[in-house]
């Protein structure tokens, strides 16, 4: 699995326009091959930032979306409404369920 996180911070008077194309673009996402999951948080701390979370079965899916109209359009709408443009993005190479937390925990507790 691939899981990919964009960080956007936008200015106030661009936000509603950037956070309405974020919106209209899940849907389309969300249906693209190999995507298991497509979310949009909104920060609560600061409402000029929100964070996209996506989720791919395969790198060749998330490549595939990379070269995808709705990826450009999603790019071409922060480039333009985040002046100057604030994203980070990031690419987590290792997910693992509660059973790698359960893991840790159990370590520790037997530390003295």
């Amino acid at each position: 699995m691939i899981v990919t996180t964009t960080r956007i911070t936008v200015c106030s008077a661009n936000r509603s326009e950037l956070y309405q194309t974020i919106l209209t673009l899940l849907t389309a996402v969300r249906n693209e091959q190999g995507c298991l999951s497509s979310r949009f948080y909104l920060d609560s701390a600061d409402s000029n930032s929100a964070i996209l979370v996506d989720e791919w079965e395969t790198e060749e899916d998330w490549d595939k979306h990379l070269g995808s109209r709705d990826c450009a359009v999603f790019l071409g709408a922060v480039t333009v409404l985040c002046r100057p443009a604030s994203v980070e993005f990031k690419l987590l190479s290792y997910v693992a369920g509660i059973e790698a937390i359960t893991a840790g925990r159990t370590v520790h507790a037997m530390d003295p």
